[in-house]
């Protein structure tokens, strides 16, 4: 399995009619698992994983909204 890899940036910018601050994130990890003895098992951990990374998606995407979400105290000043 390759390293999993998160890059963030944060920025601000105008479009003429205000400021904006942009938040990007983005995550990445590849794994290939194998060689598997026959296409059954292969599947199983198929089957497996999909499970695991639908869960794991989810929770990374809660995760991701809390962290681009605009704080209470930025909003404060509008």
């Amino acid at each position: 399995m390759s390293d999993p890899r998160v890059e963030a940036s944060v920025d601000t910018f105008n479009d003429g009619s205000g400021f904006f601050v942009r938040t990007e994130i983005e995550a990445r990890a590849v794994a290939i698992n194998g060689p598997f003895p026959d296409l059954q098992t292969a599947q199983r951990l198929q089957a497996d994983q999909l499970a695991y990374v639908k869960q794991a998606s989810q929770a990374l995407k809660e995760q991701l909204q809390k962290a681009t979400a605009t704080s209470p105290a930025a909003s404060t000043s509008r």
